[in-house]
């Protein structure tokens, strides 16, 4: 087993690394943790205002890890990490943050959808923002989000559900951004899971091209993007749900483009 494998079969193994903030504006059960462990493989061509230009495929092999918890009905707090190994990243560490919510409605206990607001904050270090791949803006990455969604068909089980989720950010340097993700779901025998989702990104630097020698994250660039996401989750009774998802980018301005995403993950709930 190669070296990358070796340390990615240890990392998804370790309750302390954790990855991927929560964005959906239900939470789970008071004082029952949710750990998400994942992979996923990215490849592009091409680079939108990229100069030079990629010579040859950019890959990425990204571990994701999150673990979410619930102290109270109204709050969530969440973490994550993520290592990489890509074209122009050997494996290594990539970032870290955390997140802090509020739920202020909540259509499960009869409000008319359910809200939520938060805050977050990512820590990426300098080496990490030299790979074109990686989304962060800056060191630190400062955000404010909401989130509201509507659970259709509801009994004991949600039938359908639609959310929305959008952010505000601001890095330690350069210019804001905002971000937006919008999602329908089904729910079939509470098994199988099937979401569609597009997500989007513009930032508002000042720059338009990407010069990918000498890149150090997006902070100062004015850069767009636009994935559009199919996952399936299938639940292994009390084991969790495992998922598989797919995303295709279908537009970029100032960013990798056409890039094609494969992911699989883990989500495990436990409680002490």
């Amino acid at each position: 087993m190669s070296r990358f494998w070796t340390i990615a079969f240890v990392c998804c193994s370790l309750l302390s690394d954790v990855f991927t903030l929560e964005v959906q504006p239900w939470f789970g059960d008071v004082y029952e943790f949710h750990l998400l462990s994942g992979y996923s493989y990215g490849r592009f061509r091409k680079v939108q205002g990229g100069i030079p230009q990629l010579s040859r495929p950019f890959q990425s092999n990204v571990i994701y890890q999150g673990l979410d918890l619930s102290s109270s009905p109204e709050w969530s707090l969440d973490m994550d990490v993520q290592f990489a190994s890509t074209t122009q990243m050997p494996f290594n560490f990539r970032t870290t943050a955390i997140q802090a919510r509020y739920l202020w409605l909540d259509d499960i206990i009869g409000d008319r959808v359910s809200f939520s607001t938060g805050a977050s904050i990512r820590f990426t270090p300098t080496y990490a923002l030299h790979d074109i791949s990686c989304p962060s803006r800056a060191n630190a990455d400062f955000e404010l989000n909401f989130s509201f969604g509507k659970e259709l068909e509801a009994t004991e089980t949600w039938l359908w559900r639609l959310w929305a989720y959008g952010a505000v950010g601001q890095a330690n340097k350069g210019s804001p951004w905002v971000s937006a993700i919008a999602a329908i779901e089904t729910n079939i025998s509470d098994i199988h899971k099937f979401a569609l989702y597009a997500s989007g990104t513009n930032g508002y630097g000042r720059h338009t091209h990407v010069y990918i020698d000498r890149f150090n994250g997006y902070s100062k660039i004015r850069n767009k993007s636009i994935d559009l996401s199919f996952r399936y989750g299938h639940r292994v009774g009390v084991w969790g749900t495992m998922r598989l998802e797919y995303t295709r980018r279908v537009l970029a301005k100032a960013s990798p483009a056409r890039v094609n995403t494969f992911m699989f993950s883990y989500l495990l709930p436990f409680s002490f």
